[in-house]
């Protein structure tokens, strides 16, 4: 697969789908979807589609194409998808429900919370509350992108290989979460989500939010937080050592 599909699988599947989580806890977000009863979907034309689902409040994503959205973005080509979802540029998709004003604006001005988030934050004070949100939406990004990877970026599969069939780790970041999941599962495909599996392959925990966070910005002295037991990895290490790879090479995708 060329990277610039992996390129729009990443954003199709691990990054619009964050938007759940953002209305899940920004009032400004939760304003915009009040009374949305709505499907907005994203693609390109021969590639993959993932859908949001807005409904009583709340949104939910899936990486099914609708049978009927109410706004349906498709892109001629991933490049023109990836160009807009990274605020490259805009080429007019074939937009179906672009009468739907409303919406296509609320839409925006979700991607505008989701930047915040993801981006405009960086490198700021943040207090316990604000660092917990970003850090949930970063590590959801990190551990559905890096199945992703995993499963479609030829350079990783050598590591691939080595993850064995039904293995799985467990992050977890104590004492309150946000805690996420990586799979390999039997038939060789990848998956990662919320929470955690029961009996994982191996477990990276995290003292706290802060050292996640670390982490997760590239500030983290990783020796020296595994010397003093704010990093704890457990289990079978060289299955670490190859998601961590894969996680590394993330950043250069959606940089």
């Amino acid at each position: 697969m060329d990277r610039q599909k992996i390129l729009a699988r990443l954003h199709l599947h691990a990054v619009l789908p964050v938007m759940a989580k953002i209305v899940e806890f920004d009032r400004e977000a939760q304003a915009i979807v009040q009374g949305w009863n709505a499907a907005i979907q994203f693609g390109y034309v021969g590639g993959p589609a993932m859908q949001l689902q807005f409904a009583d409040g709340a949104c939910r994503a899936f990486r099914q194409a609708a049978v009927k959205p109410d706004v349906n973005f498709v892109f001629p080509l991933p490049v023109l998808l990836n160009n807009m979802l990274a605020g490259k540029g805009f080429t007019l998709p074939l937009i179906n429900g672009f009468w739907n004003v409303k919406l296509l604006k609320g839409f925006m001005a979700l991607a505008k919370r989701m930047e915040y988030y993801l981006k405009e934050l960086e490198g700021k004070p943040l207090d316990d509350d604000l660092k917990r949100k970003v850090l949930t939406c970063k590590l959801a990004v990190a551990t559905w992108g890096s199945a992703i990877l995993a499963e479609c970026d030829p350079h990783f599969a050598t590591f691939a290989e080595h993850i064995p069939a039904g293995g799985s780790i467990n992050f977890v970041v104590k004492p309150d979460g946000p805690n996420f999941y990586f799979k390999k599962a039997n038939n060789g495909t990848f998956l990662a989500g919320d929470g955690m599996v029961a009996d994982p392959s191996a477990e990276v925990s995290f003292a706290d939010i802060h050292v996640a966070a670390q982490l997760v910005d590239g500030t983290l002295d990783v020796m020296a937080a595994l010397g003093k037991q704010e990093v704890v990895v457990r289990g079978l290490i060289p299955m670490v050592d190859d998601v961590s790879a894969i996680m590394a090479k993330l950043e250069t995708y959606l940089a």
